[in-house]
């Protein structure tokens, strides 16, 4: 058992290892910053969007209205804007909105990105998907007016990628636009999923520890900015997203924008309110006891201020955007080296190659942790199998039936004796318990 023991600790420290599953210990010189109160201002601009551009539906005529409205502020702001135009393979007009701002003399850069369509055209109740884009779409806005006049040591891009619902083919097509050292040069991508209207809220990178999620964390730690952990076991899924698939499996922290980063070998964050502790339902769950409302008609302003206390909302939308802020503005000279230095994935280990290695690596400890149990029990129950014969065979029936019995005359005579024998052993016992009550009097007194 000893053996079976050590063995299945060295299969779970193997799993772990295998899995790329690391800790960092590493302190950075982060600074703290005073709240920006912001998430008012990103509040306000959700209803404002719930109003006036709830029809967010690709190929609409509604959301050309949309891609004017954002592409107007975004260079009221200064940015220099582009669009991409391009169709879903399920033959819809689609646009990208890009917002540029350049730093001269470096190549480094990092882009903030969100999804702007909704499910407008799918249902008869018409959701303006606040929950899924709209909250995204407002934050994204307000942190572009926030940097617009900001000196940062790197070139910045703000996207708003469309086919949120169509396999995220906005950023599928905006990465096929890129060359190798584009790629390269992306030293980070933020997306803003479902980042309000949930229970808690996460920051996601790797299912490994890496450096800029520390980073990241410690950041969020200094200014006091509440971030749950992401849960080690996620409900996880079978999911393949883009021909450059690396990873075999999928949840809820890589269905973003995220993944076809991930799929890049792109450092990446993904920020969502969920509540992931929770695994009652398939996949992923917003808020305990109720049903998911994204990507359903159901996605609604309404229904969300029904869901959740206004103050709250507010609370994680200025939650995410300090976050952000502090991290690509406050922090900026901090954050470069530890991009430069990002310890990304390993593309082989998500590989197929990988995936059957590890598969079959844990079938065949499987089957030898199997056959040890098997064994270990085999060889408990012949080291104690002495014992047992002993104890059967001291039980008085066991002694009547080892003796040969010749006829039913004999098989009385024993059964008397036995019976006899019992009786007198019962009465030595009573009369021990009885001599046991009897106290003298020089015993009193002794």
């Amino acid at each position: 058992m000893k053996k079976l023991k050590v063995f299945l600790v060295l299969s779970i420290l193997i799993i772990l290892l295998t899995s790329l599953v690391a800790c960092s210990s590493k302190t950075y010189d982060v600074k703290a910053v005073e709240d920006l109160k912001l998430g008012a201002v990103a509040y306000n601009e959700m209803f404002y969007l719930s109003q006036a551009y709830a029809n967010r539906s690709l190929s609409g005529k509604e959301s050309e209205g949309f891609v004017d409205y954002i592409k107007a502020e975004l260079t009221i702001y200064g940015y220099e804007v582009l669009e991409q135009s391009y169709t879903t393979d399920s033959n819809k007009a689609a646009k990208n909105i890009i917002a540029k701002k350049a730093k001269e003399g470096v190549s480094s850069k990092i882009v903030i990105g969100c999804n702007w369509d909704n499910s407008y055209a799918a249902y008869d109740e018409k959701p303006d998907g606040s929950y899924e884009t709209g909250a995204s779409i407002a934050a994204l806005l307000t942190i572009a007016d926030y940097l617009k006049d900001k000196d940062l040591n790197y070139n910045l891009e703000l996207v708003f990628f469309a086919g949120a619902n169509d396999g995220f083919s906005g950023a599928q097509y905006y990465m096929g636009k890129l060359t190798a050292q584009d790629k390269e040069n992306i030293k980070l991508y933020i997306n803003l999923g479902y980042i309000i209207g949930g229970d808690n809220q996460y920051i996601y990178a790797r299912d490994k520890s890496v450096n800029y999620e520390d980073f990241i964390s410690q950041v969020n730690e200094k200014n006091n900015l509440e971030f749950e952990k992401t849960p080690l076991f996620k409900n996880t899924f079978a999911a393949t997203i883009s021909e450059e698939q690396i990873y075999r499996y999928s949840h809820v922290g890589m269905f973003g924008n995220n993944i076809i980063f991930m799929n890049n070998t792109i450092p990446s964050i993904n920020y969502l309110s969920i509540n992931w502790k929770d695994v009652s339902q398939p996949i992923y769950v917003e808020k305990a006891g109720m049903d998911n409302v994204a990507g359903t008609a159901n996605d609604t302003y309404d229904n969300m201020i029904l869901r959740s206390k206004e103050e709250d909302l507010t609370s994680q939308m200025n939650n995410v955007i300090n976050s952000i802020v502090d991290v690509v503005y406050v922090n900026q000279e901090a954050l470069m080296p530890v991009l430069d230095d990002a310890d990304e994935v390993n593309v082989f280990l998500q590989s197929d190659a990988a995936y059957y290695i590890f598969n079959v690596a844990i079938k065949i400890i499987a089957a030898v942790a199997i056959i040890l149990i098997v064994v270990g029990a085999k060889n408990q129950i012949a080291k104690n199998r002495e014992e047992y014969k002993k104890i059967k065979e001291a039980s008085p029936i066991n002694k009547v039936k080892a003796k040969e019995v010749t006829d039913l005359e004999e098989l009385l005579k024993m059964a008397q004796e036995f019976a006899e024998e019992e009786e007198k052993k019962k009465n030595n016992d009573n009369k021990d318990d009885g001599d046991d009550n009897n106290i003298s009097d020089d015993d009193v007194f002794q």
